[in-house]
């Protein structure tokens, strides 16, 4: 089989939430952080997946990947065999009990605060945030309107960024740390639970991404 160029993508961006990837027969993809688990993320791809395979370091396996101009995969039980015309590499698996992988699906509560963050506002947040050397970004409602501010939570003087994305009749201040941002850009419907979880559901396909809310995030509701 051939993995799709939408695949890879998918793929380079969960070695971006955890370095081990399970492919379980089917054709989803989950992957959650390791420690306090922050993130999960899931998806469905063009490929459907015959056997179970433990990759243990996605980007080592992606860098292998990258070394035929395109490559054929044949997955058996405890390896791979990356190919292309006569040469051919033997990438073995990883065991699931060596990985740290999601082991059940996420029930998302009910959110009391949904808005859509488009895809050049979730660029301008990271990238505001890069200058600022804020490690935090706080989505804000008054009320009247839902902000996203991107600023250094402990310091009411610092510099800041503030957007309107949008109106609310309630009161809330949801804060996130900027490192568990990981979404591909695109366009997403967010959600917010006061259960302290969020989701991020891309507005063209199945991806969704479930980040956890920080501990200090208040909602009068």
């Amino acid at each position: 089989m051939k993995l799709s160029k939408d695949t890879l993508v998918i793929i380079k961006n969960y070695a971006a939430i955890n370095s081990n990837l399970l492919l379980k027969p089917g054709n989803k993809l989950s992957t959650i952080t390791a420690g306090l688990s922050t993130i999960m993320s899931t998806v469905t791809v063009a490929e459907t997946f015959d056997t179970q395979f433990g990759i243990y370091d996605v980007n080592e396996f992606l860098g292998v990947m990258s070394l035929f101009e395109d490559p054929d995969l044949e997955f058996s039980e405890k390896w791979v065999t990356i190919k292309q015309g006569n040469g051919a590499i033997k990438y073995f698996g990883a065991s699931e009990n060596a990985m740290t992988v999601p082991k059940k699906d996420i029930t998302f509560p009910d959110a009391e605060v949904n808005f859509t963050l488009e895809s050049s506002v979730y660029s301008m947040i990271l990238k505001t945030a890069a200058i600022l050397k804020s490690s935090d970004v706080a989505f804000i409602g008054d009320g009247s309107t839902i902000s996203v501010v991107v600023a250094d939570k402990k310091n009411a003087t610092g510099n800041a960024y503030n957007y309107t994305l949008g109106t609310t009749t309630l009161n809330f201040r949801v804060n996130l740390k900027i490192d568990n941002l990981k979404m591909l850009p695109g366009d997403y419907e967010a959600s917010i639970s006061s259960k302290k979880i969020s989701r991020f559901k891309s507005k063209t396909s199945d991806l969704v991404y479930y980040v956890a809310v920080e501990a200090d995030s208040t909602f009068e509701i």
